[in-house]
């Protein structure tokens, strides 16, 4: 295989490889109106597309060697290094500053080169050349996936699977340089191979630009644009569409809020249900699931917890909330939650159907003075 693959055929496609990645980032860039590190991987991509035509025009003897060694080693190095530098913003959308402090690689590597004249001999050259690019490349396919944690986008995967291919390929091409003996592959036929990583890196790249866009529109689809939590929609979604036994949900719904809105004013009443939204979530279980219903309705779905622990939570809810404090124009605005409890008691009960246990619940708990807690019991149903 190494015998047919022509080293100008493979410089040609390692150009197109970066061109071709270059217009892709500019494209995601320009589809994602300015998204952050797209620009600087474009830039990084048409680096390292120079520094494969320095090499191309310094094999077929058009600039002199000391020029095109110079080049090739330098522009490849600090591209490199760029691509590092914008897939990292990519991936974090986290701009630093100090990100760029990583540009004094290259200038280090020049440096050298003058003191030490490494680039004019090609071993050194390629080695010095893939070493740094298996490093930053490395550095990179880490950085996508640590970043998976806040941000768990199926394409993560690919792309770090892609930049660590391409990474490991850049090793083997140091080690087809420095040991021949013992690579597993020529330098050339690895250095093909990662022409492939190119094109990967590129599609992948446009899929998280694309993933990212659809998960901000379910994000925004399902939030509450005020308090900053789940919506009805998202609730619904959260919830399994049988309820096993020791499931149970809670619907609260805030007292005299019409009075509130007109006594203290609308921008009070959005005050009062940020506050509330705010301080139930402090007290919440991990795995419980909060959302506003709509209005001045919130629900809870507690997953594994029975009817004594779910008034024992539906209790302490209520204490918190008649402790906050919300205040407008120096005067105390009353806050208090009506709660409906309903706990699954049968092995096989419908989502639906709890939803109406704990509506008739609440409707008890309305009904005898409000800033109380029902749970539905058989005698609930009679008397709804």
């Amino acid at each position: 295989m190494d015998n047919q693959l022509d080293l100008a055929t493979v410089l040609l496609l390692h150009q197109c490889s970066f061109v071709v990645g270059t217009v892709c980032f500019l494209y995601a860039r320009w589809q994602s109106r300015g998204g952050e590190g797209l620009g600087t991987l474009a830039f990084s991509f048409l680096s390292l597309a120079l520094a494969s035509t320095l090499a191309g025009l310094g094999e077929r003897g058009v600039l002199p060697r000391d020029v095109w060694a110079l080049g090739v080693s330098a522009v490849g190095v600090t591209g490199h290094a760029l691509f590092w530098v914008g897939l990292r913003r990519l991936s974090s959308q986290k701009p630093c500053r100090a990100d760029w402090s990583v540009l004094i690689v290259p200038a280090i590597c020049v440096v050298f080169e003058f003191a030490t004249q490494f680039h004019l001999v090609d071993k050194m050259r390629g080695s010095i050349s893939n070493a740094s690019a298996c490093v930053f490349l490395a550095a990179s396919a880490l950085c996508v996936l640590q970043d998976s944690r806040q941000e768990p986008l199926p394409v993560r995967a690919m792309l770090a699977g892609s930049i660590a291919t391409a990474s490991l390929l850049a090793l083997l091409v140091v080690v087809g340089l420095l040991w021949p003996d013992v690579a597993p592959m020529t330098p050339r036929y690895a250095f093909f191979l990662r022409i492939i990583c190119h094109f990967a890196v590129a599609l992948f790249v446009i899929i998280l630009v694309k993933e990212r866009a659809e998960a901000k529109l379910r994000h925004a689809a399902e939030t509450d644009m005020l308090t900053g939590i789940g919506n009805r929609r998202w609730f619904m979604s959260k919830l399994p569409p049988v309820m096993l036994e020791g499931n149970a949900l809670l619907l609260m719904d805030l007292d005299f809020f019409k009075q509130v809105n007109d006594r203290f004013g609308h921008d009070t009443g959005d005050i009062v249900l940020v506050s509330f939204a705010e301080v139930i979530g402090r007290h919440l279980r991990p795995g419980d699931r909060f959302a506003r219903l709509g209005g001045e309705e919130f629900g809870l779905y507690m997953p594994k917890a029975n009817a004594a622990e779910a008034m024992a939570m539906a209790e302490r809810l209520r204490d918190v909330v008649s402790a906050t404090v919300v205040e407008s124009d120096g005067e105390r605005v009353p806050l208090t939650v009506s709660i409906g409890v309903a706990a699954s008691r049968h092995r096989y009960n419908g989502c639906n159907s709890l939803l109406s246990m704990a509506d008739i619940a609440l409707y008890e708990a309305k009904k005898s003075g409000r800033n109380r807690s029902v749970l539905f019991t058989s005698q609930s149903a009679a008397a709804a």
